[in-house]
């Protein structure tokens, strides 16, 4: 499984170094965003509120990371169809589909925020249907590594990557940190 997270993060390494790897051109521009914890645990200001699902129990995390994980929840809902992420900007890596993950869409403006409702990565089954969302960052703007969810991201050291999947839409048995996620299978 590691080979395919490093597939994976070359692919999407690529894909940011094609398009500088910045957000609006400027490296230090809100990178570091966690919009979470000041009483907005109870709303997301994306989505559809009306048929989005109820929010989720993830086990072995506080009251607060499980706020802020149904808050991204709520967020990504709106992407649970591949075509309302390609129409907000998010693109093909170019990946074939990775067995644990699915199909790879990258918004590279969002490349290195920490913003929990606007993931860098959303990865989608083959029809179209949305798994997760991944936040990625470069460690050459990044010395140490970033946090979001109160876990740290962990390093693709010869990527040059930190990345961290968030299985907070198709819910993951192994948890909601883990790389890869039993129930996504590929063509």
């Amino acid at each position: 499984m590691q080979i395919m997270s490093r597939f994976v993060v070359f692919g999407l390494f690529a894909s940011v170094a094609a398009c500088g790897g910045t957000v609006n051109g400027n490296p230090a521009e809100s990178k570091l965003a966690l919009n979470a914890g000041s009483g907005e645990e109870a709303r997301a200001d994306e989505g559809d509120k009306h048929d989005c699902p109820d929010r989720a129990d993830f086990d072995s995390v506080s009251e607060r990371i499980e706020a802020q994980l149904n808050i991204a929840r709520r967020a990504v809902c709106r992407y649970r169809r591949l075509e309302a992420a390609l129409a907000d900007g998010y693109t093909n890596t170019g990946l074939p589909c990775v067995p644990g993950q699915g199909y790879h869409y990258i918004k590279n403006s969002l490349v290195g925020t920490t913003d929990i409702r606007h993931p860098s990565v959303l990865m989608y089954t083959a029809d179209g249907h949305l798994n997760s969302p991944e936040w990625v960052a470069p460690e050459s703007e990044f010395p140490t590594p970033p946090s979001i969810f109160g876990q740290t991201m962990h390093s693709e050291d010869e990527l040059g990557l930190w990345i961290l999947h968030v299985w907070v839409w198709k819910l993951n048995p192994n948890g909601v940190f883990n790389d890869v996620n039993p129930n996504v299978t590929c063509p």
